[in-house]
């Protein structure tokens, strides 16, 4: 099944914008399709790893503090599977990008998404610490910056969301330039900041608004989840801690859990398709690939004529 669908032209902010929504709307029913079957067995292992924890933590409630340590080491472990599994879907979606924009179709699965990511899991695992470096070279003026724009009155918290909005988009057009072969791992950041700049404003404030409208539909989608598990919770036992301690009860708190991750993850690679579309705004900037396309196509109307 083709889509309709122009991946390789300039975009203003309103244009990014609405070609998201416009994308989003021809592959939502498909993407979410895709990354449920690929998210089955880690949202499993992340299910009987809350329950283990949230287990754990019943048993030694009341123990010294001492005994409790392994209680740290089981949240440590858990938000380090948490940020493996997130970082690992990530990825997936940007193979899912990667694909449907060269493909122009949705004729691929699961199965062609997890291909291509094993494929290129190289590029992956040497981009992650020259990210890593750059991000701690970075981070003291980034901090000084946005604690200095929290300070200003109204538009403050909003020019910090834009800020680390801007990071995100220039790190991910960075590591798709070095994915697609366009610059080196080493020198994919420090090159994309002078392609980015010449759009700094568009690029970031329309990855922002596409991330604050994704934030404000996770809080109601979590919204009701809560109530529900209050009222349950209410109408059993009450709000006392034996409800918790119950097995019931910690179902239903590791089951809400891994609701919560799974709608944090499928967020975070939806801002995968609104990125994609900014990197492929700035990589026709700059290389301008599509001219050779329109060239061609010309030739080929004067040919029919």
């Amino acid at each position: 099944m083709g889509i309709n669908f122009n991946f390789k032209r300039e975009r203003k902010l309103g244009d990014i914008v609405q070609d998201f929504i416009n994308l989003l709307r021809l592959v939502l029913g498909h993407f979410l399709r895709t990354i449920i079957r690929l998210s089955i067995i880690p949202l499993c292992g992340m299910l009987l790893l809350i329950y283990y924890g949230t287990t754990k933590i019943n048993l030694t409630a009341k123990e010294s503090w001492t005994s409790q340590l392994d209680i740290l080491f089981v949240g440590i472990g858990i938000l380090i599977v948490l940020l493996v599994v997130s970082m690992v879907f990530f990825g997936l979606a940007i193979e899912y990008f990667i694909l449907l924009k060269n493909r122009k179709a949705l004729d691929f699965g699961s199965r062609d998404v997890l291909s291509a990511f094993k494929g290129a899991i190289g590029k992956y695992l040497r981009f992650l610490p020259i990210a890593i470096i750059a991000l701690i070279i970075l981070a003291i003026p980034l901090f000084i910056a946005m604690g200095l724009l929290v300070f200003i009155p109204l538009v403050g918290s909003f020019a910090a969301g834009i800020l680390a909005s801007f990071v995100g988009v220039w790190f991910f057009c960075a590591f798709m330039f070095y994915r697609e072969g366009y610059m080196t791992g080493t020198g994919a950041i420090p090159q994309t900041f002078p392609i980015l700049k010449k759009k700094i404003f568009d690029y970031s404030v329309a990855s922002y608004l596409v991330s604050f409208v994704f934030q404000i539909l996770l809080m109601m989608l979590m919204l009701m989840p809560s109530i529900l598990l209050a009222v349950i919770a209410y109408n059993t036992i009450g709000f006392e801690q034996t409800f918790f301690d119950s097995l019931f009860g910690r179902m239903l708190v590791s089951v809400g859990g891994t609701i919560v991750i799974l709608l944090y993850i499928v967020y975070y690679m939806f801002s995968v398709l609104v990125s994609g579309i900014i990197y492929e705004t700035a990589k026709e900037i700059r290389y301008g690939e599509d001219i050779y396309e329109q060239i061609a196509n010309l030739g080929k109307e004067e040919h029919a004529h």
